[in-house]
């Protein structure tokens, strides 16, 4: 089978793409199959990241149901909470907030 890790060369998994996308059985899928649910990109952004940057609260949720590190910081020192609020995502700011974002 197919490295459920492998990484394109900007460093995104498919767990990654799934996130930015939105595609929760994908997601849910990749993660019983094994993925790492931290792996971070070549700038540092993990699946968390890039859904609180697409505004995907759904995902969101089940990345930290399933343990999603929730301050984990990108290269620049961007958190989920940083880069949801520069995004102008204030449904998912909210969510990390209560779910004990820094």
């Amino acid at each position: 089978g197919a490295e459920v890790d492998k990484q394109k060369s900007d460093g995104f998994t498919a767990l990654m793409l799934a996130a930015v996308g939105g595609h929760e059985r994908v997601i849910e899928l990749l993660l019983q199959r094994g993925a790492e649910i931290d792996k971070q990109n070549r700038t540092g952004r993990t699946a968390l990241m890039l859904a609180a940057q697409q505004g995907h609260e759904r995902v969101l949720e089940l990345l930290l149901h399933r343990g999603a590190e929730i301050n984990m910081q990108s290269i620049d020192g961007g958190t989920a909470l940083l880069i949801a609020a520069y995004s102008g995502r204030p449904a998912v700011v909210l969510r990390l907030l209560r779910a004990g974002a820094d």
